[in-house]
């Protein structure tokens, strides 16, 4: 599976010459990907845990409204086009202009930033910050909801039970627990709602 995408679908996918990560910064991508995992069973978890590697520790953006990568990247290729900037010369030189990233406005209002990759996908494509159908989330945050969420839709349960939580934590993720207070109104909780939509 290619860390571009959660999984091999038109859908989900961003064609060439986009770089998305939708495991980092598509809460639909997530969504789907742990309904997956409901359905494939436990054995399913594990190369999921494996797959969250690609978030990182950083803070990031995470895009919850309704396009999905593959609309995304058409809205993004498509202005591009239209501006004249889809050739990777012209793109770069665009981008190394503006000191290394442009921004574009998708149909449902959310802002992208577009950067410069070196490789085939050379429109690397991530949500602005603090822009319309994105939150800022903590990588380690995500990955806890996403795998607890993916957990509970194999085993059951609930997924705000700090036991579960701390389990999953150190079974997956090799995390530490987590401590008395969950969260639920920020943090943990509220991205736990965000992957449940």
């Amino acid at each position: 599976m290619e860390a571009n995408t959660p999984t091999s679908s038109p859908t989900w996918d961003a064609p060439v010459p986009v770089l998305f990560n939708a495991y980092k910064h598509h809460a639909g991508a997530l969504r789907f990907r742990v309904a997956e995992c409901g359905r494939e069973g436990a054995a399913s978890l594990e190369p999921l845990a494996r797959s969250l590697l690609v978030i990182g520790t950083q803070l990031m953006d995470l895009y919850h409204g309704r396009l999905t990568p593959a609309v995304i990247a058409a809205e993004v290729l498509a202005y591009l086009e239209g501006e004249r900037l889809l050739a990777p010369e012209a793109y770069r030189a665009w981008v190394g202009e503006r000191g290394g990233y442009g921004m574009t406005t998708l149909s449902d209002g959310s802002a992208w930033c577009l950067r410069a990759a070196d490789d085939e996908r050379y429109v690397h494509v991530h949500p602005g910050r603090w822009v319309a159908h994105t939150v800022r989330v903590r990588a380690n945050v995500l990955k806890t909801a996403v795998m607890v969420l993916a957990y509970i839709a194999v085993h059951g349960g609930d997924p705000l039970d700090r036991a579960v939580v701390n389990a999953v934590r150190k079974a997956y993720l090799n995390l530490e627990p987590l401590g008395q207070d969950l969260d639920v109104e920020r943090g943990l909780g509220e991205v736990l709602a965000l992957l449940r939509e």
